[in-house]
């Protein structure tokens, strides 16, 4: 059982990794324009909380562009099964 949780926990760590992974590749050219932004509004750097805030819109964004096809798709395939 022990070993069991442990290759579950393996899996879930590396499951972790990948979707950090693609948070930071899709949202690292919206970190960079709003750096950019930022600075040449107030001269610093942005700050971890803003940081989050802009990869929390940029998951927001994808996940509605993906999320409403497939939902589109689903229920076309719904209501052609009740007519």
């Amino acid at each position: 059982m022990k070993d069991t949780l442990q290759r579950v926990v393996t899996i879930q760590q590396d499951v972790q990794k990948k979707i950090d992974g693609w948070i930071q590749r899709l949202s690292r050219s919206a970190i960079e324009q709003e750096e950019r932004r930022y600075e040449l509004m107030y001269g610093k750097p942005l700050s971890e909380k803003e940081i989050i805030e802009i990869k929390k819109g940029v998951v927001v964004r994808y996940a509605m562009i993906l999320i409403v096809p497939v939902l589109v798709i689903v229920l076309t395939v719904l209501n052609q099964g009740v007519m």
